[in-house]
């Protein structure tokens, strides 16, 4: 029987209509954190509270990888993708042949498989045009 296992606790949480990304800010900078962090490296201060993020994005910048990971095969795709909270994020973006990316092109994320390991299902998000 297959497994799900998430990429990393905490991370995210299905809401109930859509997939929100939890992140933490500092209570003295105001520093937000995704993922989550144990202390502010802004100011040092310990005092972190959770975050919920939207969850939509602009793309940044991306690239379709052609050559075969160890964990996706080609081709795939990762990019930056800015959220309304001022944060960039490192992501993967789930291709869809019939939307092309675009800088600038809004997304939305989604949780979904990564990757298939050792017969179990590895959890984390995508993100993926609107």
């Amino acid at each position: 029987m297959t497994e799900q296992i998430l990429l990393r606790k905490g991370m995210f949480k299905n809401g109930p209509n859509r997939t929100i990304l939890l992140a933490n800010k500092c209570t003295s900078c105001g520093q937000i954190y995704f993922p989550k962090a144990q202390i502010c490296v802004n100011c040092f201060h310990n005092n972190l509270e959770e975050l919920e993020l939207g969850g939509k994005g602009k793309i940044f910048s991306y690239t379709v990888v052609h050559m075969p990971s160890s964990h996706f095969k080609p081709p795939y795709a990762a990019g930056y993708i800015d959220l309304p909270e001022g944060l960039r994020l490192f992501a993967p973006l789930d291709i869809n042949k019939d939307k092309p990316f675009k800088i600038g092109m809004e997304v939305n994320v989604k949780v979904k498989v990564l990757w298939e390991e050792e017969g179990n299902d590895i959890i984390g998000y995508k993100f993926f045009p609107i």
